[in-house]
């Protein structure tokens, strides 16, 4: 009986390994998403349960509730993450268009040509034949969805020549840059060398 216990309680330490792997490479499809809780700013936040935890009174299992990273947080993650892997002569930048503003700000942003649905990031690159190439990426928090605004300047940034992707995490942040050849060559970042 102890034995069986023991081997039952094994299986379930290597299931949560796993699921905790599963967090770390925050791949959107693995994601469980329930949008019942709210964040501290009063709008609804978005809640993963990965994993179940043992209460250390009572013995029992129980969902573990860890917040999604909010995409500014994401974004930040992704750019720390390009500053160590970008090649030299990519130019990365953000363009702030997301903030929110009081109504005066937001006016003189505007009559200084501020447009709603410009991407997060934006990459402006040389290919070998010396042509001009750019990429916009849309960083989007695991289940967010892109705005009209957003859509129709991917729309129209894929129509002008440019390259416009989302991505949901890391991993496809990483990938949408290093399919470009963005990526110094022979380093391994996110399970793949470049």
């Amino acid at each position: 009986m102890r034995e069986k216990n023991f081997l039952r309680e094994v299986d379930e330490i290597r299931l949560r390994v796993k699921r905790t792997r599963r967090i770390l490479s925050f791949r959107k499809s693995r994601f469980q998403v329930s949008n019942h809780t709210r964040s501290r700013g009063g709008d609804r936040g978005m809640t993963i349960i990965p994993f179940k935890q043992r209460d250390l009174f009572t013995r029992r299992w129980r969902n573990v509730r860890i917040s999604a990273p909010k995409e500014h947080e994401l974004q930040i993650q992704i750019v720390q993450v390009l500053q160590l892997v970008l090649r030299q002569n990519v130019v990365c930048f953000h363009c702030p268009n997301g903030e929110l503003r009081n109504k005066a700000a937001a006016a003189k942003l505007r009559a200084m040509g501020v447009k709603r649905g410009v991407s997060d990031l934006a990459f402006f690159w040389a290919d070998p034949a010396k042509r001009f190439r750019a990429l916009f990426l849309e960083i989007k928090r695991p289940g967010g969805k892109l705005t009209t605004e957003q859509a129709a300047f991917g729309l129209m940034m894929r129509t002008l020549g440019a390259d416009f992707d989302v991505a949901y995490s890391i991993d496809e942040a990483i990938e949408a840059v290093g399919t470009r050849g963005l990526i110094e060559s022979g380093i391994e970042i996110c399970g793949k060398k470049w």
